[in-house]
């Protein structure tokens, strides 16, 4: 990532690099600011090998002729070009974005797919204006997919974002110009990035920023859980009954009498080691991204599936693949025979919780609405009756209160706060 300062009089030495330096040419995306493109610049002055190009260039809405301008290389190996999308293009004054949607061929399990979304804070911006017009995009991506990974880029100048985004954590931790770091990279998860610094493209003032992944997936930060559980079978019912049976239930209750505590505790130890006594017991790892319905079986079909693909043997691959199908089917059909009976028992909690693991139900995150300016429209209504002696603030035509012919109560410099009039209750109907 990085500013390159007018991009179509660098590309030979770009697609240099990308072909024979190991940095460019295995990362993932290329995110560049200030590419200098315009309309008359054909995408074929800025194509790479290997790559997907998706620009944004400055627009008449900027109220500047030329610079600016965004762009975006997604490497062919990392992501199909057909599994990318814009979701969104904002060009003003104050600030140039682009938001980009990916589906990469392989992403860790607890992210649904990656956002990237590349912005240019030009020197002459509103600083407020552009974090606003930021934390606004953010706020309906978020809203929009909660469970992406988020990425932002860009050239910030004097802007600071880091305290409209609370939740994102920033990785760039080198100069970009001089002894400033201007370029900035956000993420909404920790622990994810390590940066380095680049020679700048050509003659820009910038330096380029490679961003190393450092992340470790959920599985592998979360260890496998080993527990023992109880193998029952036919057999093993069997012979706890007969364990059951030739016991002299007698004897506990003469040696404890009428103390019934002390004779449960007793009669419960028994059972317990009559049990441990007879049910076979095993030891299982569980992992964090394990279905509770994936069984030993099915674990050995995905594998005999795999064989038999590498075998290219397409008649025994469809037989594995109905074969999985069915314990599949047949795993899930356990588990909800499993929730039934927590239901039978009462175990409301347990039932839920199994129903939103099975149909993989994730509790949506709670994202702010609206910008800075809506929320001050809110403070300045709700706390219109503490300033009484200011003039009354400008506030939003949805926000003003509604007019009220009753005079202030004596004493009091404010009016009071009166009902909306019935033509604006939807159940009012005129008579």
């Amino acid at each position: 990532m990085g500013n390159v300062r007018s991009l179509p009089n660098k590309m030979d030495e770009l697609a240099a690099l990308t072909r024979h330096q190991r940095e460019y040419r295995e990362c993932s995306l290329l995110l560049f600011t200030e590419t200098w493109l315009t309309a008359l610049t054909p995408d074929t002055a800025a194509e790479l090998d290997g790559f997907t190009l998706l620009r944004a260039d400055r627009s008449k809405e900027s109220g500047k002729r030329k610079g600016g301008g965004l762009a975006v290389f997604v490497n062919d190996r990392w992501c199909n070009p057909g599994h990318i999308t814009v979701k969104e293009q904002h060009c003003c004054k104050d600030i140039e974005l682009l938001a980009v949607s990916m589906r990469p061929y392989y992403l860790p399990r607890e992210f649904t797919h990656a956002l990237v979304v590349v912005v240019y804070v030009p020197p002459s911006a509103n600083a407020d204006a552009a974090c606003d017009v930021l934390l606004s995009a953010v706020s309906r991506l978020q809203t929009q997919h909660p469970d992406a990974l988020l990425l932002i880029s860009g050239d910030f100048n004097h802007a600071s974002p880091s305290s409209s985004l609370p939740k994102f954590t920033q990785y760039v931790t080198c100069h970009t110009r001089d002894n400033k770091t201007l370029d900035l990279f956000y993420a909404n998860t920790k622990e994810a990035y390590h940066s380095l610094p680049l020679p700048p493209l050509g003659r820009a003032d910038h330096n380029l920023v490679h961003l190393l992944p450092v992340y470790k997936t959920l599985v592998h930060r979360q260890p496998a859980v080993t527990h023992t559980v109880k193998k029952w079978s036919e057999e093993a019912e069997e012979a706890l009954k007969d364990c059951f049976n030739t016991t002299l239930w007698d004897v506990f209750s003469d040696a404890h009498g009428e103390d019934i505590d002390s004779l449960t505790h007793c009669l419960t130890d028994y059972i317990n080691f009559c049990v441990e006594n007879t049910v076979p017991t095993r030891t299982v790892r569980s992992f964090s991204n394990s279905k509770p319905w994936i069984t030993p079986d099915i674990k050995a079909l995905l594998k005999e599936k795999r064989r038999a693909f590498v075998s290219g043997n397409k008649e025994e691959l469809k037989s594995v693949q109905r074969e999985l199908r069915r314990m599949i089917r047949k795993g899930k059909d356990c588990y909800r025979r499993k929730m039934e009976h927590q239901l039978q028992q009462n175990n409301i909690c347990g039932v839920w919780k199994g129903l939103k693991t099975i149909s993989g139900f994730k509790e949506p995150k709670s994202q702010p609405v609206g910008d800075q300016g809506w929320a001050n429209d809110l403070n300045l209504f709700f706390n219109r009756f503490d300033q009484a002696s200011a003039p009354p603030p400008a506030q939003s035509p949805l926000l003003q209160p509604p007019s009220c012919s009753v005079p202030p109560v004596h004493g009091s410099s404010c009016a009071p706060l009166c009902p909306l009039p019935p033509s604006h209750d939807p159940q009012f109907t005129p008579t």
